[in-house]
């Protein structure tokens, strides 16, 4: 990942969040301590953010620099965790059965299983254009995965395909898995940033035998604009830190969660 780029999804991280530490920082991006200093005084001196003890925050009178109003751009976002985003996508791939029919969520983490699914013999449905490119480009066998795409309406930065014809082909499928990327966790459930992807996100829920949520530990204790489930809507977790003590008080004996 190119300098610019990385500050450009330091800077996206740091609206996203209000504010990064250095720690953080080096683990979401697999960098030095010294990198991301050099990265944060770059940032700040430009404006795009304020410095505080030890990382940013979000500059209020600063405009956004990135596109895509209230959603990451997924190429930014790629970029991110990407250790624990494979550790996560194998884990919940390893729960596919040969001749499974699967839904998949579009984001960043559900995008890490597509290396595991390619060539399996299962069936696809996926509003993801992300997704659905990488298997097709991965998938060496005659007998891999085929995938189906829900339709609906492109929204912009983000490859996904949402909106009223989106949750209207959901809803003519059965499947018996469907896997979700989540924008935040907290004691209530799962939140996302957008109304057409939450809603598309519980189309899945209700078609699907057994729904399985990814997130990684940048998930927990955020909470974004719109409510997509509860605990008890969804059936396993899959994510590489466990939850705070209140979180895990709030989770117990309503979803199974597994550690990657």
């Amino acid at each position: 990942m190119q300098r610019l780029e990385r500050q450009r999804a330091l800077i996206a991280l740091v609206d996203r969040q209000g504010d990064l530490t250095l720690e953080e920082a080096c683990r979401a991006f697999t960098i030095s301590p010294a990198t991301a200093r050099r990265d944060f005084l770059e940032i700040t001196t430009r404006g795009a953010a304020e410095k505080t003890w030890g990382g940013l925050r979000k500059n209020p009178s600063a405009s956004s620099t990135v596109a895509g109003g209230d959603m990451v751009p997924s190429g930014l976002r790629e970029h991110l965790y990407i250790q624990e985003k494979e550790r996560i996508a194998r884990a919940a791939a390893a729960l596919v059965k040969d001749g499974d029919v699967i839904t998949i969520d579009g984001g960043t983490t559900t995008l890490a299983m597509a290396p595991h699914l390619a060539n399996r013999r299962v069936r696809i449905l996926t509003n993801s254009l992300l997704i659905a490119h990488r298997i097709d480009q991965l998938r060496t066998t005659p007998d891999g995965a085929e995938v189906f795409l829900t339709g609906g309406f492109l929204y912009p930065g983000s490859g996904l395909l949402v909106g009223p014809q989106a949750v209207e082909n959901l809803a003519a499928y059965h499947s018996r898995w469907a896997f979700l990327s989540v924008g935040g966790l907290d004691a209530a459930g799962a939140t996302n940033t957008n109304q057409l992807v939450a809603e598309s996100e519980r189309a899945m829920l209700r078609q699907a035998e057994c729904s399985v949520v990814l997130a990684d530990a940048s998930k927990w204790s955020r909470r974004d604009m719109v409510r997509v489930f509860a605990w008890d809507e969804a059936d396993i977790l899959v994510t590489d830190t466990a939850p705070s003590p209140e979180i895990a008080k709030a989770l117990a004996g309503k979803i199974e969660v597994r550690l990657a």
